[in-house]
């Protein structure tokens, strides 16, 4: 409620992808997002610190399952 609202205020929604909100930041060189939902109301605040742990958590996680997949490890191969 602080900001005032105008065309050029850069805003997510919570449905939005941790990517496309990456990506709305970088473009305008922005280090926090106000979260608004459908009705406009500011719901939460996203920094680039919060999109960083999300994404490096999404990549330990990948490489946890390629590193289980090259290993023989996983469900895949029934022994763990």
């Amino acid at each position: 409620e602080i900001s005032t609202k105008s065309a050029n205020l850069v805003t997510a929604s919570p449905k939005e992808s941790v990517d496309a909100c990456m990506s709305k930041m970088l473009s305008k060189d922005i280090r926090h997002l106000p979260l608004l939902d459908e009705s406009g109301k500011v719901v939460g605040m996203l920094s680039i610190k919060d999109l960083v742990k999300a994404a490096v958590a999404e990549k330990e996680k990948t490489i946890k399952v390629l590193s289980d997949f090259a290993l023989g490890k996983g469900g895949h191969f029934g022994s763990e």
